[in-house]
């Protein structure tokens, strides 16, 4: 039978040799770095507090234009 050196038997204990490849392991979906750095597209900056209130303003002034009309619109029809 042939003697073992200490080349040939496996090391207990030591950290593998970082210069042996390692097989590629299987990434679960999602897992991994994404292929464009940064937050993905779909996410955009707050909105700003003018946009919505100018747009609450705007839709106040024409519910308020749409009940005098209807409101113009009811007095032309009875008041025959």
């Amino acid at each position: 039978m042939a003697r073992m050196n200490e080349q040939d038997q496996p090391a207990a204990g030591k950290p593998p040799d970082p210069l042996t490849p390692k097989p590629p392991t299987p990434l679960l979906p999602g897992a991994g770095s994404p292929v464009q750095p940064g937050p993905p597209l779909s996410v955009q900056p707050p909105v700003r507090d003018t946009t919505i209130n100018s747009s609450v303003v705007l839709l106040a002034v024409g519910g308020v234009i749409a009940v005098l009309l209807v409101i113009v619109v009811l007095i032309a029809v009875f008041h025959r």
